[in-house]
């Protein structure tokens, strides 16, 4: 349920931070400085390996490629592979209803980048700036953006004064703040100016939005509008990706299942529960790994074959497809696959939650109308959980011990996998909606539209 709308509030001045903003930057900048020296051995090492690695330190000194045209620009800005991924149909629908406008979007991860690259292959990709020195300062200057759109909650002190000094409204899209920053931001109230230095705060659900409040927000500019994720995640998209996977991976009947977005050691976990599973009669399952980190391909690749299979990596059977021996497990090494998976697999676990990491999305596989499994620790996606399991409409285990009985039981019942999908398509559809609520929020801080002239009589 999301509030109604505010009839007057998109320019509501921004506070000046004033003392305790200097106050902040004294202590912060030092700070940001010292870790960032801490960690420039590491960074020097890779830029000596890998190449790719100079190219992105110089968008991240602000060295970004500079915008051109005449056309207003709006910068929108991920931090990783979700926020850019859940930023997609937004970004759509704001290129549809304003074509004059320029889109730059910015990601600071290189996963988060590479999928940008990948889901906006028409539109100006860079790497969001360190939060240090005249960094932010210059990527503004070099973008000159009509606003900026933060997904989630992504505050950079440096960056939010750089752009008040240039009079750049910025705005936060479906927010959320999680139990722990808002730990860390009350203890820290007195010297959190930068909150103010937003104009609008657009949240996924009452509980951010409490969260801000208590932190001393203006009431004003936090609007609860919904979590865009579920706009974005398209429900039958992947179809023919399925219809060519489908076929390979269940070249003698298997059934499917996908362990997405994968962490250290719930690969072994997940093979040990496989065992499990065909030592209780489970029928036989064709395994699919997609570890969060590709790089972690050859250690996932090691866990495989202690556990007594053969892992056929996708970057080297992709292209062709060849056959593959009945307890072969593919190991999924490359970034921008894991929804066409979905899409052909039978189940899906989710990956961060069988360990304390928090979770993973998992309103990728529910769009797919696939059964969902995952563990108990989904901290990150509260909300998403929620709904989900008030409509019985996926499977988690509370104790991580209970994941095999649990897997089990659901590759022995086809008429509750069928359920279960059917339920969690429902989720998705009756929780859409938040993006068109959010671009009427931020319309008034983007530039006008192009008014036609009249015609000749």
């Amino acid at each position: 349920m999301t509030a109604p709308l505010p009839q007057s509030t998109d320019q509501l001045p921004l506070k000046r931070s004033g003392a305790r903003g200097w106050l902040t930057m004294g202590i912060y900048q030092p700070l940001f400085l010292l870790a960032f020296l801490a960690y420039s051995p590491v960074l020097l090492w890779r830029l000596m390996l890998d190449r790719r690695h100079r190219t992105n330190l110089a968008q991240r000194m602000g060295f970004v490629p500079r915008s051109r045209g005449d056309r207003p620009v709006v910068w929108i800005h991920g931090v990783s592979v979700g926020e850019v991924k859940a930023a997609s149909n937004f970004i759509a629908q704001l290129q549809r209803s304003r074509p004059d406008l320029q889109i730059v979007v910015s990601a600071t991860t290189p996963n988060g980048h590479l999928v940008a690259r990948q889901e906006y292959p028409d539109l100006p990709v860079v790497f969001y700036p360190l939060d240090l020195a005249n960094f932010p300062g210059r990527a503004l200057d070099r973008i000159r953006p009509r606003c900026v759109l933060l997904m989630e909650l992504e505050i950079w002190p440096n960056f939010l004064q750089a752009a008040r000094k240039r009079d750049i409204p910025v705005a936060v899209i479906n927010g959320r703040i999680s139990e722990r920053t808002f730990r860390g931001y009350r203890l820290a109230r007195g010297l959190l100016p930068q909150l103010d230095l937003i104009s609008r705060y657009c949240v996924q659900d009452r509980a951010y939005q409490k969260r801000l409040l208590d932190l001393g927000v203006d009431p004003a500019r936090v609007v609860v509008t919904g979590n865009m994720k579920y706009d974005s995640v398209v429900m039958g998209r992947h179809e023919d990706a399925a219809a060519r996977l489908r076929p390979w991976l269940s070249q003698a009947g298997q059934l499917v299942l996908i362990a997405g977005s994968t962490h250290h050691d719930e690969e072994a976990q997940v093979l040990a529960a496989l065992t499990s599973a065909a030592a209780a009669g489970a029928p036989p399952v064709r395994l699919v790994l997609v570890p969060r980190h590709p790089e972690r391909a050859p250690a996932v690749a090691e866990a495989v074959l202690a556990a007594g299979r053969r892992p056929r990596r996708w970057s080297e059977v992709g292209a062709n497809l060849p056959p593959l021996g009945f307890d072969d497990v593919v190991l999924v090494d490359t970034i921008g696959q894991l929804q066409r998976f979905y899409a052909a697999g039978d189940i899906a676990f989710v990956g961060g939650s069988l360990i304390p990491h928090g979770g993973q999305n998992m309103l990728e596989p529910a769009a797919q109308g696939r059964a969902v499994i995952f563990g108990p620790h989904t901290d990150n996606f509260r909300r998403d959980v929620e709904l989900l399991r008030s409509a019985a409409a996926v499977v988690q285990v509370d104790e991580v011990a209970q994941f095999p009985a649990a897997l089990t039981a659901l590759l022995q019942d086809r008429g509750r996998r069928q359920q279960l999908g059917q339920r969690a398509r429902q989720v998705i559809a009756d929780n859409q909606g938040a993006t068109a609520r959010t671009l009427d929020l931020v319309a008034g801080l983007l530039a006008p539209a192009a008014v036609p002239a009249p015609a000749a009589r």
